[in-house]
């Protein structure tokens, strides 16, 4: 059983501020025209100008921290700037309620479900635990998931498992082994008549292998157990209905893909289920202000509403084309470099808008990325070194095909030296 320990957060020391980057809060400007391409999917504008990217900034790294608009900071700052012009505005019966349950009829027309199964939460490890929490394990009840989780998701069956006795068994998927069929086998053949539930990610954060999780559901359904989903990487990146998808929850990030403000998340739980899972901040209802939750940050779930509204104005579906393109793009151009794997699947049902490579030994990857941000103003990710010694580039809305012609050369050039 791998630990906990590797969070959503630690690997900030490796993509933060720079002075030679020129990547520090206080010199944050628009980005260049000069890197617009007009066959980006917003081909009538710059996709940079609704940003607030550092200048000659080329960012393929939302898989880690998405980007805010311009439009959704500005809700979140004037929600704020009318907050603090009397605290108590919106408290109670003034309207906070009303303001916060907009995102949330936003957040379930977006996710494909009712207003009644979406909980707004702060990020996808936030409503992780939350179903754990609420689930109410005990010693001797069986967990079921895959040693490609993320620690943010992972954590919280560690938790049970060492304060309460549950038993986690974990499925070996090796990276660069992209086969639905073999993943589907080895965790129907490890299922057990004490096994309560399966927890996979969605997207891979390693390798942004798409798990299928519709047939994970549906087999998960055939035994009485639950499929619980780490949508992190997912929603935002791709469409996600999770009708469709079949399962019983389904925790995302605000943050990351849907282009939110930090500090803001969502949480699935199917009408199904909810007697079930019970997490006690929702105990007295599901609506955002209530005595379980506690004060929220309203201007952030506002900004929230507003980021996953230009999603929609734009359509998921053609997002999602955008996001593939550009990273089987990607995947053809990297390929060519003899010094790198590449460890995501190839273009199909499978594959991602993120895309994962392991570099050679001799490279030590932290300092490698680095590098490139320092160099390049090129913003990628290093992976986590439980995984394999490499890097991962996550293509979005905003990025063109010139940002990532440009990330494939520079690549070349660096390695080949």
């Amino acid at each position: 059983m791998k630990s906990g320990k590797y969070n959503r957060r630690k690997f900030l020391g490796a993509i933060s501020v720079s002075t030679a980057g020129g990547i520090l809060i206080n010199t944050i400007a628009p980005f260049s025209t000069a890197n617009a391409q007009t066959n980006s999917l917003l081909s009538d504008q710059d996709p940079k100008s609704e940003y607030l990217f550092a200048d000659g900034l080329t960012y393929l790294n939302t898989g880690t921290l998405g980007p805010c608009r311009r439009d959704t900071i500005e809700v979140s700052k004037k929600t704020w700037e009318e907050l603090e012009s009397l605290p108590v505005k919106f408290y109670g019966k003034f309207g906070a309620e009303s303001l916060a349950e907009k995102t949330r009829t936003i957040a379930a027309r977006f996710l494909g479900c009712d207003i009644g199964e979406i909980l707004i939460t702060t990020s996808t490890t936030n409503g992780m635990n939350a179903i754990a929490q609420g689930l109410r394990l005990k010693s001797g009840d069986h967990i079921l998931t895959t040693d490609q989780e993320h620690g943010g998701g992972l954590l919280c069956w560690n938790y049970f498992a060492k304060y309460y006795g549950v038993i986690i068994d974990m499925i070996i998927i090796p990276p660069g082994e992209n086969n639905a069929e073999a993943i589907l086998n080895r965790i129907k053949d490890s299922i057990k008549k004490e096994t309560k539930l399966i927890s996979v990610s969605h997207i891979f954060s390693a390798t942004g292998l798409r798990m299928p999780i519709a047939e994970i559901s549906s087999l998960a359904r055939s035994k009485g157990i639950l499929c619980i989903v780490d949508g992190a990487q997912a929603a935002g990146a791709i469409k996600v209905n999770v009708k469709e998808l079949g399962c019983d929850a389904y925790a995302t990030s605000g943050h990351k893909w849907l282009m939110g403000p930090k500090g803001t998340g969502l949480l699935y739980l199917s009408k199904d289920v909810q007697n079930i899972i019970k997490p006690i901040q929702f105990e007295e209802s599901y609506d955002t202000y209530n005595d379980g939750n506690g004060v929220v940050n309203l201007a952030c779930i506002l900004g929230l509403g507003k980021a996953i509204e230009y999603l929609e104005s734009v359509g998921i579906t053609k997002v999602e084309e955008h996001n593939m393109s550009l990273r089987n793009r990607l995947y053809e151009r990297l390929s060519s470099i003899p010094k790198l794997k590449i460890m995501s699947p190839t273009a199909g049902p499978l594959a991602s808008p993120m895309l994962a490579c392991l570099v050679p030994d001799s490279i030590e990857r932290t300092s490698f990325v680095r590098m490139l941000l320092d160099k390049h103003k090129l913003s990628i990710r290093p992976t986590h070194k439980q995984w394999f010694n490499g890097i991962r580039f996550s293509c979005h809305i905003f990025n063109t095909v010139k940002e990532v012609d440009f990330a494939a050369n520079v690549l070349q050039k660096e390695l080949e030296t």
